[in-house]
C-alpha cells in the first residue's frame, strides 16, 4: 500500500496594508477638524476667563460667518482646480463702496447694486483671463482684486470712514432672530446652498470633475471655460456678500487697505483646514464650515491670551503652513494631468 504525500498549494497573495496616507484619507476630514475645534473651546474654557459667555460665543460665530462665506467661493474655485486671491479686495471694495456711494446721497439698493455689477464683472474678468486668456491665476486675481479696491477707494471715499447710516439694511443684517445673531442665518443659508450645489447639480459634479482631472473634462465634452468662468462670479458675488456682512457687523468702513492681507489669508486658511485640496477636485462644503469654526475659535483663543500682534501672526501662519503641507503630503499632484496655466 503507498501513501501519497499531499502537495501543499501555495498561499495566494496577500492584501497589502493600507499605507499611512490612506489610513488618514480614510478619516472624515470635517469630522477630524470639528474635534479639533472642540479641544480649543475646552482649552478656552480652562484657561481664559469670559469664554463660554453668549457674548464671546456669539462673537466667535459672527465673525466666523463673515469670513466663512468668503471661504466658500474660494472653495469653489479651488474645487475647479482654480485659486481666487481678488476676494479680499472685491470685499472690501464692495463694502467700502456701497457705504460711500450711500453717504453721498445714493438709495441702498442702488449702491448695492452697482456694487453688485462690479463684483460681477470683476468675477467675469477673473473667469476670461484664466480660461480663455490662460493668465495664471494667482497673479489674474491678485492684480484684479487690487485694482478693485483702489479704483473703488480712490473714486467713491471722500472721507477716511464711513458709518453705517441708522435704519439701513446694515443695521436689519446685523440684528437678531430668536436670540441669534442674523449674520449666522445668513451664513447657514449659504453653506446650505453651496453644498447643494456641489453635491446635487450637473454644474456642481462637472467642477469637480474639473478640478479632479483638466483633461478628462475637456475630452469629455464638458464647457470647462464657461465653467471657470462661473465659479470666479460666485466668488465674486460671495465676497461682496462677505464685506456686507463684516461692515455691518463692525458698523463702518474705512479707507485703509491694511485688511486686505489679513482678509485673503483668513479665507484661504479657511478653505485649507476645512479639508479642500489645493489640488482639486476634492473637499466638502461640510468642511469648509468646520474650518471657519476652528478659525474663529483660534482668533479669538489668541485674542484673549493677550498675544502681540507678531506672535499671532506666527501663529497663524505657522497653522497655514502645516495645513497646506498636510495637504501636499495626503493629495500628492499628479503631473501627467498637470497643465501649465491651470492655476
Amino acid at each position: 500500500m503507498t501513501t501519497t504525500e499531499a502537495t501543499p498549494v501555495p498561499a495566494g497573495p496577500t492584501a497589502a496594508r493600507p499605507s499611512l496616507r490612506q489610513r488618514v484619507s480614510a478619516v472624515n476630514h470635517a469630522y477630524l477638524v470639528l474635534a479639533i475645534t472642540v479641544v480649543l473651546a475646552v482649552l478656552g474654557v480652562l484657561l481664559t476667563e469670559n469664554f463660554a459667555t453668549r457674548g464671546n460665543i456669539t462673537s466667535i460665530l459672527g465673525l466666523s460667518a463673515a469670513f466663512g462665506i468668503m471661504a466658500v467661493g474660494e472653495a469653489i474655485v479651488v474645487l475647479g482646480k482654480g485659486i481666487d486671491l481678488s476676494i479680499a479686495g472685491v470685499g472690501l471694495a464692495g463694502s467700502q463702496g456701497v457705504l460711500a456711494l450711500m453717504h453721498n446721497g445714493m438709495n441702498q439698493w442702488q449702491a448695492v447694486f452697482w456694487m453688485l455689477l462690479i463684483a460681477v464683472g470683476v468675477g467675469v474678468v477673473n473667469g476670461v483671463l484664466i480660461a480663455f486668456v490662460e493668465v495664471p491665476a494667482l497673479f489674474a486675481t491678485l492684480a484684479t482684486g487690487m485694482l478693485a479696491l483702489g479704483g473703488i477707494t480712490m473714486l467713491l471715499f471722500t472721507d477716511n470712514l464711513y458709518t453705517v447710516p441708522a435704519g439701513s439694511f446694515f443695521s436689519w443684517i446685523n440684528g437678531e432672530w430668536f436670540g441669534v445673531p442674523r449674520p449666522i442665518y445668513i451664513a447657514a443659508v449659504v453653506f446650505l446652498l453651496a453644498w447643494l450645489f456641489i453635491s446635487y447639480t450637473s454644474p456642481g459634479a462637472l467642477v469637480r470633475a474639473m478640478g479632479d482631472n483638466p483633461e478628462t473634462a475637456r475630452t469629455s465634452g464638458a464647457p470647462v471655460r464657461p465653467l471657470v468662468v462661473m465659479t470666479y462670479v460666485i466668488s465674486a458675488v460671495l465676497a461682496l456678500l462677505a464685506g456686507l456682512v463684516t461692515v455691518a457687523i463692525q458698523g463702518s468702513a474705512q479707507t485703509a487697505t491694511q485688511s486686505f492681507a489679513p482678509i485673503l489669508f483668513t479665507a484661504l486658511t479657511v478653505v485649507v483646514i476645512g479639508g479642500v485640496s489645493l489640488s482639486g477636485g476634492r473637499g466638502t462644503i461640510l468642511g469648509v464650515l468646520c474650518g471657519a469654526l476652528l478659525v474663529g475659535v483660534l482668533d479669538n483663543l489668541l485674542t484673549k491670551f493677550g498675544l502681540a500682534d507678531a506672535v499671532k501672526d506666527l501663529i497663524r501662519g505657522g497653522v497655514l503652513l502645516a495645513a497646506i503641507a498636510f495637504d501636499a503630503w495626503l493629495h500628492p499632484r499628479n503631473e501627467e494631468t498637470e497643465k501649465s496655466g491651470e492655476l
